[in-house]
């Protein structure tokens, strides 16, 4: 009997999949997941509820992407699920975008999933993120120097010309490459890190709203309000009230 039909058979036998359930859930920084071929939560480890903002897997069975993160990150993980389930080639260890609530990036890989008669009937997968970018270099190279530089300066005015420049290609290029890794334009994704920061400030500071949007490289307080409000879904000033933490 060769090893594959002796394991074959073994996995046959086994009737109780709560010990591999548990396992997952020990899996460190790894958020592990399963969807069915609507789109569906059917297994997500506790790294992966945390990616979804739930307390617990029961939370998420059942639900979709849309129903955890901002549309322009569903569609793209959405269009990538739907990519492997019909052509059955899995992704792997390729850079994804994170959910909305973290402008970092992460790795993720997934493969389709069959049922007995060798339909494709969803997908399974793990996700985590990559910290400071150190182990984006082998894929993307300075590129992904360009993102490192996008959240240390997005205070400056930056224009996706330098951003090109930097990056070493065409500004055209560089946008093409930027929607393909990230699912949005690069000025898009500048938008949400300079969110992300004023939200902090929002959160932790007594500081006006007009020195946040300026220290966050916003120099219209309008564009501020509007921006802020269509990412973060209330406006400065109500998040504010919602979240403000004064120092102790």
């Amino acid at each position: 009997m060769n090893a594959k039909t002796l394991q074959k058979r073994f996995l046959a036998q086994v009737g109780d999949l709560s010990p591999f359930h548990r396992l997952i859930d020990l899996l460190p920084d790894v958020g592990f997941f399963m969807k069915d071929s609507q789109g569906r939560f059917m297994l997500n480890n506790l790294r992966a509820c945390q990616f979804c903002n739930a307390d617990n897997e029961q939370q998420t069975i059942g639900k979709t992407d849309y129903d955890f993160f901002s549309k322009d990150r569903a569609d793209f993980y959405v269009r990538g699920d739907r990519a492997v389930m019909e052509t059955g080639v899995p992704v792997i260890n390729e850079i994804a975008p994170a959910p909305e609530h973290s402008d970092r990036l992460m790795v993720h890989s997934k493969f389709p999933v069959y049922d007995k008669r060798g339909r494709a009937i969803g997908v399974v997968g793990f996700h985590r993120i990559v910290d400071e970018l150190r182990d984006t270099q082998r894929w993307h190279g300075r590129f992904a120097q360009v993102v490192s530089f996008i959240h240390a300066h997005y205070g400056e005015n930056l224009d996706v010309k330098r951003l090109a420049k930097l990056a070493g290609v065409s500004q055209s290029q560089f946008e093409r490459r930027f929607n393909r890794i990230f699912g949005t334009t690069p000025y898009e994704y500048l938008l949400r890190v300079r969110i992300t920061a004023a939200r902090t400030l929002l959160e932790t500071t007594e500081r006006t709203i007009a020195d946040i949007a300026c220290e966050t490289g916003f120099y219209d307080h309008s564009h501020f309000t509007r921006t802020f409000k269509r990412i973060a879904g209330l406006s400065p000033g109500q998040y504010r009230k919602h979240h403000f933490e004064p120092a102790r």
